[in-house]
């Protein structure tokens, strides 16, 4: 659903899994960045360090617009140049040159690395290079990076998490002892880094709320209440909702994705659909204009997981379709139309369930209705063309 190499771009960790065995080893790492630094003329030198400026300004930039609102799948699609052009620059400078020598220069690199693998490799030769407290920061943070976007934990406590403006660490290698290592860096224990940080974020915005009534359609009648739809949520309790969906939602990808220790995915889903039944009985549907964009996606998450009660999935439908507005409920409700429509044994309308050829390695949409016209309506809600999107679930041929 999100390209990887643009996830790397916008800083989005992978999820955090037990310590990777597969981390580059330093002869990998050699053949992307010169192990030892070549120094630069003072004119080169300029040059690079304006160039990789101007590079970090621009991802700055980035950080920023998705600061305010996600963005939108066209977006990512012109991101895509600036990516290519960006990563040819960096393996370039780093593969000829090495770990930049100029102080100013290091500074603009780090946040150009946009894959876990360059930022694993480039963290030991930063820390090395490392003359101040912000540089030894930085060479910490691409560790923690590396580790973390390969399936790591991490080894400093400089990654963190922030949901409705709660920073939380993401998982760390003998949490004991993080601050030991930190201390070794000269970085404030972790406690007055993580007040630090929260200290930093803006409280949770108050959701703007429902443009028009929602009404309870008969398909509905079984879980809710206009009440129930209708009542605005407090601060406390989209704050107890959101740590819950994050909750249900952490344990179904970790059933998904075949984490350690997972439970089996038909227990989590049972779960996640009770939880979803009481939500809707009790506060009605938790969209955008009623909480905030994280716990409204992460309760369609668990919907579009809801296989075991189409009935159910069907619902949220018609509540989405009626209290849909941002551009991401908008991708949202076709993904889940697409679902509940192919549960009912109708074809889906936008493509967005797939099937594989085993054979082939390649994905197709299963029982499409109107193919020629897809497209239009996946532009429509913000969808990139189904090409593009078949060609992320594509495999390898054995």
């Amino acid at each position: 659903m999100r390209p990887w190499l643009i996830l790397a771009l916008l800083g989005l960790p992978a999820p955090a899994l037990a310590q990777s065995p597969a981390l580059p080893d330093p002869a990998a790492c050699a053949r992307l960045i010169a192990p030892q630094t070549r120094l630069m003329s003072p004119e080169l030198t300029l040059a690079v360090r304006a160039t990789t400026q101007s590079y970090a300004g621009q991802v700055q930039g980035i950080y920023r617009r998705m600061a305010l609102r996600p963005l939108t799948p066209a977006e990512v699609r012109e991101l895509q140049p600036l990516e290519r052009e960006l990563t040819g620059y960096v393996d370039r400078l780093l593969g000829t040159w090495g770990w930049p020598a100029d102080p100013a220069g290091r500074a603009a690199v780090g946040q150009l690395l946009l894959t876990p693998t360059l930022k694993w490799c480039a963290g030991p030769l930063a820390l090395s290079a490392a003359t101040t407290p912000a540089e030894r920061q930085q060479a910490a943070g691409l560790i923690d990076q590396g580790l973390t976007g390969l399936g790591g934990k991490q080894r400093y406590g400089t990654a963190f998490s922030v949901r409705r403006g709660r920073v939380t660490p993401l998982p760390i290698e003998d949490a004991a002892g993080v601050d030991a290592r930190r201390a070794g860096l000269g970085l404030p224990p972790l406690a007055e880094e993580l007040t630090r940080v929260q200290a930093q974020q803006p409280p949770p915005k108050a959701p703007p709320g429902l443009r028009r009534p929602v009404v309870v359609r008969p398909v509905c009648q079984p879980f809710t209440t206009p009440a129930a739809l209708n009542t605005p949520l407090t601060a406390a309790q989209i704050g107890s909702l959101a740590n819950e969906a994050a909750r249900l939602v952490e344990q179904d990808q970790a059933s998904r994705t075949g984490q350690p220790g997972a439970r089996s995915m038909s227990e989590v889903d049972r779960e996640s659909t009770l939880w979803l039944k009481e939500v809707l009985r009790q506060r009605g549907w938790p969209s955008a204009n009623r909480s905030d964009p994280e716990l409204a996606f992460d309760a369609w998450l668990l919907a579009q997981h809801a296989d075991l009660r189409p009935s159910l999935q069907a619902c949220v439908l018609d509540l989405l379709a009626q209290q849909r507005s941002t551009p991401a409920e908008a991708r949202n409700l076709a993904y889940l139309t697409d679902r509940v429509r192919l549960a009912q044994g109708q074809p889906q309308v936008y493509g967005t369930q797939v099937m594989y050829d085993d054979v082939q390695g390649k994905a197709s949409p299963r029982m499409l209705d109107d193919p020629a016209g897809v497209n239009a309506r996946r532009a429509n809600v913000g969808l990139e063309p189904i090409e593009e999107y078949l060609k992320g679930f594509e495999r390898p041929r054995p």
